[in-house]
């Protein structure tokens, strides 16, 4: 069990259980661990005295394991004893004498010089607090700074020091980092910016505006994406802010999103009595991440409304046209029949068409005839045409509820000059004068954004055929659709965004991840020394959560 400290927490304990407690062998990791090589058998031979070459072996194999020295008595070891003599020392007699230090630190340095690792002394301390400070400027979070030292450690081939080293200079380094945000906001943040952050905080109660700000949108109703367009518009001029200063304090994005969370931990009157440097850190980052989660739970909402309103055009259509395949051939069967009249033979020439007539309407009375007349005359609409007629039942819905949507979000490309986004802009300032698109003259549109196969659908025809304006509830549906569609492969992006930036912000180097992938590999390999071989059963995700907790494998 390992002792409770009120020092700084950077392990969990079955983390310091794996790192620094004794390895637990079972008989695969014996095989594995304790078959030594000749030199390594040749120098335990060279100790004195029995009891000095079994704990010579048994240091050698558990140093293979952790990479690490322990100091243990005979009956923790039994097993492990018991396999070592009966694999090097058969039939000779053991008695559990106690190691002297002067034997144990010599095994030490002689065991660390054979596989080419140093010993942990104080010299390494410098190189060790300049690694931990270049650490926390990507991430503060204790597990990921201990992960990183111990990979460092491991790759210079330096035996790890103690746990409580590795605590007392995360702290310190830590408390460090703290002073030099605090000495650099105090330097940069102007008066008005701090009023800007302090304004969040000045009410009592609950309801305070930073406390409302918290609050998630329950649905995408109109009413709640109101709310949260509000919100967003009320963190804008925090977030300009924070774009601009926190580059400055050097904070990686991992941190600035760990501050955030901070923000969001603490209640408005634990935010009122920390140093106010450390508040101010708090509120920027948090306006930094809210905002740009506004944004895409704007972006969601966008996606929810559009495919809803895709599937439903879709399903009217397809009814639609069901329906008229159903029409046309129970009216098949009427046709039919009025066709016969014009030659059955017991209507007599001289018949009077009025009496043809008549026996016509018993067939199919006047007004269904005429209409299927007419139906049957012109060419049926296609599925295609009675999609877009779908679409005009719901030019409602699609201002109310995507238009807001599409206007509030600032998009971008990767493709120079887009059409798409030109579309937009053009859009939207149409919108901002209370006028429709059908309302502005047809060459202001892009015309790259009226594909041939759709003009037909998307415009207004004069008698002569010529098109004189934008059928302004289709086209807007159709561009909201092709932007939505961009977005989702990555042409279009939001700058202010969580999840909708461009791909390149996303991208992590291969040395990180190489890092990264080597440090687990190793680490893993150690719990299973500890807690057996079958790690989704003996390995939780807490307890590798600060190897997983790096750039690239989260």
């Amino acid at each position: 069990m390992i002792a409770k400290s009120e020092r700084l927490t950077v392990l969990s304990e079955a983390e310091q259980v794996a790192l620094y407690g004794l390895p637990d062998f079972d008989d695969d990791q014996r095989l594995e661990y304790l078959a030594l090589s000749e030199t390594e058998l040749e120098f335990a031979a060279s100790r004195p005295g029995l009891h000095a070459q079994v704990y010579c072996i048994l240091q050698i194999g558990y140093f293979k394991a952790k990479h690490s020295f322990f100091r243990f008595d005979w009956n923790e070891v039994e097993d492990d004893c018991a396999f070592v003599l009966s694999r090097y020392f058969i039939g000779d007699v053991f008695e559990r004498k106690p190691i002297t230090n002067h034997e144990h630190y010599t095994q030490r340095g002689r065991i660390a010089e054979l596989f080419g690792y140093r010993l942990w002394t104080s010299d390494f301390l410098p190189q060790l607090a300049h690694q931990v400070e270049s650490i926390v400027r990507r991430d503060v979070s204790p597990g990921f700074i201990a992960a990183e030292l111990l990979l460092w450690l491991n790759e210079h081939k330096i035996i790890r020091p103690g746990y409580t080293t590795l605590q007392k200079l995360i702290s310190e380094t830590l408390s460090a980092e703290r002073r030099r945000l605090g000495g650099l906001l105090a330097e940069i943040l102007d008066d008005e910016a701090k009023a800007t952050l302090t304004q969040l905080l000045v009410r009592d109660d609950t309801l305070s505006q930073l406390a409302a700000l918290k609050q998630d949108a329950k649905n995408f109703g109109w009413r709640q994406m109101t709310r949260e367009r509000e919100k967003r518009t009320l963190l804008a001029p925090l977030h300009r802010i924070a774009k601009a200063l926190l580059p400055k304090l050097g904070v990686s994005q991992q941190n600035l999103l760990y501050y955030a969370s901070l923000a969001n931990f603490y209640t408005v009157h634990d935010l009122r009595n920390l140093k106010p440097e450390q508040t101010y850190l708090y509120l920027l980052c948090y306006a930094w991440q809210r905002c740009r989660q506004f944004t895409d739970n704007l972006v969601d909402a966008m996606a929810f409304h559009m495919k809803q309103l895709e599937d439903e055009s879709s399903e009217v259509a397809k009814q639609s046209f069901a329906a008229v395949q159903v029409q046309r051939r129970q009216e098949t069967q009427q046709v039919g029949r009025l066709l016969l009249l014009y030659v059955d033979d017991t209507v007599a020439d001289a018949t009077p068409f009025g009496n043809v007539r008549q026996r016509a309407y018993k067939i199919m009375p006047k007004d269904t005839l005429q209409d299927t007349g007419q139906r049957m005359s012109v060419k049926p609409a296609s599925k295609l045409a009675l999609h877009w007629q779908a679409v005009d039942g719901m030019a409602e819905r699609i201002r109310r509820h995507l238009r807001p949507l599409y206007v509030a979000l600032d998009f971008s490309s990767v493709t120079p000059d887009s059409p798409w986004l030109a579309a937009l802009v053009w859009a939207k300032e149409v919108f901002t004068k209370q006028q429709r698109l059908s309302q502005r003259p047809l060459d202001e549109c892009p015309p790259t954004t009226l594909p041939k196969r759709l003009r037909q659908y998307l415009l207004v025809f004069d008698a002569d055929g010529k098109p004189t304006s934008l059928h302004a509830d289709r086209y807007e549906f159709w561009l909201y659709r092709q932007i939505r569609k961009r977005l989702k492969s990555g042409e279009i992006y939001i700058d202010d965004s969580l999840q909708h930036r461009h791909f390149s912000d996303e991208l992590v180097s291969m040395e990180d991840k190489c890092n990264a992938a080597r440090f687990l590999s190793q680490f893993c390999a150690i719990f299973v020394v500890k807690f057996g071989r079958d790690l989704t059963k003996n390995i939780t995700n807490s307890q590798l959560k600060f190897v997983a907790n790096y750039q690239g494998l989260n």
